[in-house]
Parts: C-alpha cells; structure tokens; sequence
C-alpha cells in the first residue's frame, strides 16, 4: 500500500524507536512517512481485530489472540506525540504528525468517537492503491496550518539522517543493575552508509571489533539484499550466535550455514570471516558462488584483531579478500559500554580497534574467593543481586574460561537449574531461563548482566 503512495521526495520508515514516549519507557512507531507535505504516522494491526466491551481483541493468522484495554487510536497518538517532540528538537520548530490505524486483513465496522473513519483503514480501504492513497492523504491535520505540516527538502534530509538509522536498529539491552536506563543501540551513520550501499558494491569486506555490530549489519545486509530481489545466505562458524541469528533469518527465507552454500543462493554474507580465512575453505566457498571471488556478490565481515576460533587466518587469502573487495573499517562501537571498553584494554592490554564508544553502565567488578566452593556460592549470589534488582533471568549469562565447561559453571548449574541453563554447542535453549556457557560459544551474543567464572580452569 505505501508503495503506491507518490512521494518520491520522502522517504518511509517501519519500527521507529520513541524514547522519549509520554507513557511507556519505549515506545515504537509502526511506519513513518515524510514527504514535502508533511509527516504521517501508522499504527498497523494485522489479523482480526474486534472491539467488544471496551477491550480490544487482535488474533493473528494461528488462532492466537490477545487483548488489550488500550486501543490502537491511543497508540498512535501518544506515538504521534512522542514523535512530534522529538521532530521539534532536531528541527527547533513545531511540526504536527498526522497519524492514523490500518487494520488491512480485517474489516471494522464500528463507529468509534477515539477513532473515526478518518482515521481508520480497514479491508475494505486497503483493499486497492487508490482508495488507501485517498484516505492516506486526507489523515486530519487537526486545524495545523501549512507552516506546521509542510517541510523543506534541507528538512527532509535532517529527518532521515535523524530517523533512518533508528529503522535498522534493534533494542540491544533490557534493564540493567542499578536502575540503569535503557538505551537504545541504532546503526551509526557509517554502518547506515553500509546497508545503503549494498546496491553498488558488490564485494564488501568489513572488518569491525567486538562490539561494533557486526552480525547485526550481516542480518541487515542480508534483509537488504533479499528486499532487492537477491537471494542471500549467511555463512558463520558453528555456535548460539548462529542458531539465534537462523531463527530471526527463518521468516524471510534466508538460509544460515556453517559450511556450504545451498544451491540457487547469488549472494554470500560471511560473520567472523577470520574463521573461514584458509586456502582450502575459501576455494570451497566460492566455488558455490555465482561469480567466485573475483566476479561473484559477497560480504565478509570479521575482527581486524582476527581473534579466530580455530586455525589461524592465512594472511596470502587475507591480501585477496581485500584486493577484490571495498574494504571498510567500523569504529563505533554500539554495544559495549565504556567500562567493559576500558577494562578491556587496562587488564588485557587488547586493542578493541574501536575509537568510539556509546553509553556508560555498570562498573566492572572483581571479587576474590578462597576456593571452588566459595566461587559457586558467590556468582549465585550476584545472578541472584541481578534477578531481585530487575534484570531479566533470560538476559543472564554465566560464562566459563575454560574450553569446556569448568567446575564452577557446572556447579552453579546444578544449584540453580530453574534461572539458569546450559547453552549447548549445538543449538540455544528455547526457554525464557538465562545461559550457562563457555566464552568461546557465546560469542556473538550479548546480555544484560554477564558473570565470568572458572578463570583459573
């Protein structure tokens, strides 16, 4: 539907992030157009929606249904609202958002003072382009004169710069020790210029530190390239990052490997590439590839500190990657915080490659024990200290040093088997408890609160 809409000087965004919401921590726009008319906001229910005794009922595809005392016309407005502020900070004046509900696979009959044909689109409104693009157009301005809906195309530029990259963005961390604020870790500008330009390059090597949102830009380029017609599949050493990031692909069709590409697949995205940076696996690869290394559509993200899991990277293979390829080098990092950053660097002498870091959260802490009994009791107690100060079990993570599961990761196991449970090499639990690792399996994921043990296994 919003395809059919002309506006060829704007551009529309779907999941823009509101933090500054009138009710809820974050709050999120469903789409967001702006044009030189002005901007418009869409809250969209799929499946069947019903309004029966002042609750809302909304049943997907599967039978499932929800409800919700708080209806859809209220989302929109506070959204609305929430977005209108943000607007006028950026632009230093005010700009009234239209906003309006979609319902496009249910048809809604009722008359509602909240929510008015005028601003409702059901079945029978989104059933073709014209009628949609009609009722899209006449959304109520509320009395809003010209000065306070239409903008400038200098304006236009700033709302892109400003809302785009929260379109590709994902909420990275839930609550945090210590009534830390949530934030949220959106795509930096050189990440956005990545995705953006994907159309023209078609061999990509980029190469980012931990922490500067690399698999999160494997998943965007790869539902980029999909949305432009290609066929993507995404090539990754075995672990829970792969398992996570092949259920979120699932959806879209895009296929997640570690070792082959299926056959009809035209374009190669590769996570910690470093891994894969041998002769013999990188003829394998691309002899599956339409095109091969010099001719075929690739996009090979690793570490420049190639902190690889297995065998080391050959550095002849690595000169070839990127003598075919635009290399780019991500220095932001949008996942770590300053303290985990600078610890890094002061305890470990690492270089993070990162000359950026967003956010500040919790201090880092150490804590000695006498012995193997008392490291048990004491990361008991702090997965405990998270859990009673609003953390999340499932955004917990007890990570072992050891190759393998040491002693006191398997006794915190044992102790606390309803919080907590084993992430197996081969596949991440399906449950809502928090994981029990090693370091080198849960690389790639993240957490809210993370306790390293078995330091000395």
């Amino acid at each position: 539907m919003l395809e059919s809409i002309d506006a060829e000087d704007g551009f529309a965004v779907h999941s823009v992030n509101l933090p500054d919401h009138a009710y809820k921590r974050w709050g999120e726009a469903d789409f967001v157009v702006v044009d030189r008319t002005g901007i418009r906001l869409l809250e969209v229910k799929g499946g069947i929606v019903d309004f029966v005794g002042r609750v809302w009922r909304y049943e997907n595809a599967r039978g499932e249904a929800r409800v919700s005392t708080e209806g859809p016309a209220r989302q929109a407005m506070s959204a609305a609202v929430a977005l209108e502020e943000i607007v006028r900070q950026h632009l230093g004046r005010p700009v009234r958002v239209r906003w309006g509900v979609a319902f496009p696979l249910s048809r809604f009959r009722q008359t509602l003072v909240e929510l008015p044909p005028s601003r409702c689109a059901d079945v029978t409104t989104c059933a073709n382009a014209a009628s949609f693009r009609d009722w899209f157009d006449r959304l109520p301005a509320e009395h809003a004169g010209a000065d306070r809906l239409q903008l400038s195309d200098a304006e236009i530029d700033a709302l892109q710069a400003l809302l785009v990259p929260e379109f590709a963005a994902t909420v990275a961390l839930g609550p945090t020790m210590k009534g830390i604020s949530e934030r949220i870790a959106r795509l930096t500008e050189q990440q956005y210029e990545i995705v953006d330009a994907l159309g023209i390059n078609d061999r990509l090597c980029v190469m980012g530190g931990a922490g500067t949102g690399k698999t999160e830009m494997v998943a965007l380029c790869a539902l980029a390239d999909r949305a432009a017609g290609r066929s993507p599949v995404v090539m990754m050493p075995s672990g829970g990052a792969l398992d996570v990031l092949r259920r979120r692909l699932a959806p879209q069709g895009i296929p997640v490997t570690e070792k082959s590409i299926p056959a009809g697949h035209d374009t190669l995205l590769v996570d910690e590439g470093q891994d894969f940076v041998t002769h013999d696996r990188l003829a394998a690869i691309f002899s599956s590839l339409p095109g091969g290394l010099k001719h075929g559509r690739w996009r090979w993200f690793m570490d420049p500190g190639l902190q690889f899991s297995e065998t080391p990277p050959d550095q002849d293979v690595l000169r070839s990657l990127g003598d075919e390829a635009t290399v780019v080098t991500l220095k932001h990092n949008v996942r770590s915080t300053r303290e985990i950053v600078d610890v890094i660097r002061v305890f470990l002498r690492a270089d993070t490659g990162i000359a950026r870091v967003d956010g500040h959260g919790i201090r880092v802490r150490f804590h000695s024990v006498e012995d193997e009994a008392g490291e048990i009791r004491m990361v008991q107690d702090i997965v405990r200290a998270a859990i009673n100060e609003g953390v999340d079990p499932a955004r917990v993570a007890v990570l072992s040093g050891s190759d393998e599961l040491g002693p006191v990761a398997m006794g915190i196991l044992a102790r606390m088997p309803e919080v907590l449970e084993w992430m197996a090499p081969t596949g991440f639990p399906p449950d809502r408890r928090g994981l029990v690792s090693t370091i080198r399996e849960f690389r790639g994921l993240e957490a809210s609160a993370v306790v390293l043990c078995d330091l000395d296994a």
